[in-house]
Order: structure tokens, then C-alpha cells, then sequence
């Protein structure tokens, strides 16, 4: 959606009209029509976050909106027509869903050979990455709910089973459409941090009952394995497999444990809760950097996250380089500072960020990596 351009001229009576309404909440300076869009310089300082929300409020009823921004040091407020809102194509939805049960449950019955019976293992699987891709979306529905942001249902996005040396995982996550800008930096943050949070806390609980039904293995050192997140380190420490340690079977094989399909599935949403915290383009920790720094910043850390999601995934990094070629669009009110309790809340992103990650395996890496580099 573009906020700079107009979709109707309001005439000279309306404008006037309009200026009523805008001083009964701001102090104005200076009120013309530029372009034909209603502007409005306001007098510094004056606060601007909760009358800014009281405005909103009284331009509903008249279909209009209002964006503010600051201007060459002056704070610039313009109201638009609000643009129209289509009705969601409920029935995609739920097609998708159904798609995506599907699938992710062919891939519970592969991933449960050696566990449990596979249509139990199936059923698990589903239940445990559904919850774990749901609860994210739904903690962003919520979010969009609460700050009167119009949002689409979750669209869950089928994706292949493993097959073959293709480790796939039967989806490929899920997404809500955003069909208006959240009001201000605090709406915009609470979008960003509720996903994250949500579904941090449900793929916590899946591994922790995962872990439990996993087995300890052994295998070949050239054999393909997860990287240990952190909270899987951590939770060994207190959740053990079942299973005792087999015999090595040749020299050479590493210890493993073989994750029972929920606990992958745990280890899939603390993965995918990681990937959504960069704070790049329009993922998640985008939306928070964009809400605490503000489009300069944003672009400088976007640039150091492809740079690490580059050594993560390639893939992954060429989305988020594609994406981030686009302006993120901020707030309709882009003034207003974004709340101290929300800035602190910064530090429980970090902690779920590192829990998320594997930065200590990556750390222990680059340290190799300096030994033999200083040896040459």
C-alpha cells in the first residue's frame, strides 16, 4: 500500500472540515492541501502517540486515515482515504490446511520408523508442527486483533516429506496477510514479538516431550545431522531418551540421538523462531528494528543477517537480500517513540534468539577456523 499518494481530492468544504477535526486533537502550525492530500505541519512538542490514536478513531466513521512522519525536522501529518479492505477467501484457507495435514502427516509416518507405529508417529508429527506453525501465526492474529490491524486467517503451505536425501518436512510454514499498517511503533512491535514468543514457547514444550521418546544412536562421521540448538543442550541436562547408549558398532562413528518426530518438530520451531528474529526485511525481528531504530538502522542489520543467514542457509539468505530491497512501509504514525516496557522486552527476544540458535557450535567453529589460519 502507498501512503503518499491520494485516491481522491477532497474538496475546500471537507478540507475545512477536516481541519476541525485534526485541531481538536493536535496543536497545528501551518494546514494546506498539497497534491490534493490534506496536510497538516504540527507545532513541536506537543505528544502525538495517543492523540494520533484518538484521530484514527474519529476518521473511521468518514473512510479516511491518517500517516505521520517527520520532515526535514518538521512533523508532517496528511490524511488519505483509507483504502478498501477485501473479504479473505476463507475456503484457501482451509484447503490449505487440509493440504498441509496431508503432508505433514505422510512425513510423521516416514520420520517414525524405529520409534512407534507409523500412523501414531504421523498422527504426532502433525499435531506437534501444526501447533508448533499455528500458535506463530495465531500469536500474530491475536496481536493484529487487539490493535484493530486487519489481518488474514494463517495460510498453512503444504510442502514434500523427506524424500529420498531431501529432508523435507511436509510444509513450509504458514503466513497472515497484513491488510492495513499497524497505528504506531508499539502496534508494530507487538506484531513483531508475539509470533516469535508463541510459537518459542509451544516448540519448548514439543522438544522437551520429544526428547524423551528419542534414542540414542550412533553414525557414520560423514553422516548428515542437525546442528545442536542450544535449548537442546540445555534440555539433555534434564530430559533424557529412553533408550541407553548402543555399542559402537565401527571406530570412527560419532554418538547421536535420533529424534523422535515430535522432537524434530520442536527442533523445527525453535529453527524457524531463529530465522524469524533477524532483524531483516518484513521477517519478525524486522518488524521489532523497525519499530526500535528506524529505516537507516534497519538497513545496516539487514545487511550483517543476510551475512549470517548465509552460513546458516543460502536459500534463506537470498529471500530475506530479495525482500529487503523493499522499503519496509512502517507505521501510520512513524513520530511517536515506541514504549520503554516494550524496549526492555528487547532483552527476552535476545535470550530466546540465542536459546534458538547454535551460535555456541558456531563460536566453537570460528575458533577452529582462527587456530588454522593463524598456523599459516
Amino acid at each position: 500500500m502507498t501512503i503518499e499518494q491520494p485516491s481522491a481530492t477532497i474538496v475546500q468544504t471537507e478540507f475545512e472540515k477536516l481541519k476541525e477535526t485534526v485541531a481538536a486533537h493536535f496543536q497545528i502550525e501551518d494546514a494546506l492541501i498539497e497534491h490534493g492530500i490534506p496536510t497538516f505541519y504540527l507545532k513541536q512538542p506537543q505528544e502525538t502517540k495517543r492523540p494520533f490514536l484518538n484521530l484514527l478513531k474519529a476518521l473511521k466513521p468518514m473512510g479516511l486515515m491518517a500517516v505521520l512522519r517527520k520532515i526535514d525536522g518538521r512533523i508532517v501529518l496528511r490524511v488519505l482515504q483509507k483504502p478498501p479492505s477485501k473479504p479473505s477467501n476463507v475456503l484457501l484457507n482451509w484447503l490449505l490446511l487440509f493440504a498441509t495435514i496431508g503432508t505433514t502427516f505422510i512425513t510423521g509416518y516416514i520420520l517414525s520408523e524405529g520409534f512407534t507405529d507409523p500412523l501414531i508417529g504421523g498422527a504426532t508429527f502433525t499435531i506437534a508442527i501444526m501447533a508448533v506453525l499455528g500458535l506463530h501465526e495465531i500469536g500474530h492474529k491475536l496481536a493484529a486483533n487487539k490493535e484493530g490491524i486487519d489481518a488474514t486467517p494463517p495460510y498453512f503451505i503444504p510442502g514434500p516429506p523427506p524424500l529420498g536425501r531431501f529432508l523435507g518436512i511436509g510444509t513450509f510454514g504458514a503466513v497472515i496477510m497484513q491488510k492495513s499498517l499497524p497505528p504506531n511503533k508499539d502496534s508494530l512491535f507487538d506484531i513483531g514479538v508475539s509470533g516469535p514468543i508463541f510459537g518459542f514457547v509451544i516448540s519448548a514444550v514439543a522438544t522437551v516431550i520429544g526428547l524423551h521418546f528419542s534414542v540414542h544412536d550412533w553414525a557414520p562421521p560423514d553422516a548428515p545431522t542437525l546442528p545442536a540448538l542450544l535449548f537442546f543442550r540445555i534440555a539433555l541436562l534434564f530430559v533424557h531418551p529412553q533408550s541407553q547408549i548402543p555399542s559402537q558398532p565401527a571406530p570412527g562413528y560419532i554418538p547421536v540421538i535420533r529424534l523422535h518426530p515430535v522432537a524434530f518438530a520442536g527442533w523445527v520451531g525453535l529453527f524457524v523462531t531463529m530465522l524469524n528474529l533477524m532483524p531483516a526485511a518484513m521477517l519478525d525481528g524486522g518488524h521489532v528494528a523497525r519499530s526500535l531504530f528506524g529505516e537507516k538502522a534497519r538497513t545496516v542489520l539487514a545487511v550483517l543477517s543476510i551475512a549470517f543467514l548465509a552460513y546458516v542457509s543460502l536459500p534463506m539468505a537470498f529471500f530475506v537480500m530479495f525482500m529487503s530491497m523493499f522499503r519496509h512501509p512502517g507505521p501510520l504514525d512513524d513520530v511517536s517513540s515506541l514504549s520503554r516496557s516494550r524496549k526492555l522486552m528487547v532483552a527476552l527476544l535476545a535470550v530466546i534468539f540465542i536459546l534458538s540458535s547454535f551460535l555456541l557450535d558456531m563460536a566453537y567453529a570460528f575458533i577452529l577456523f582462527l587456530k588454522e589460519f593463524l598456523k599459516v
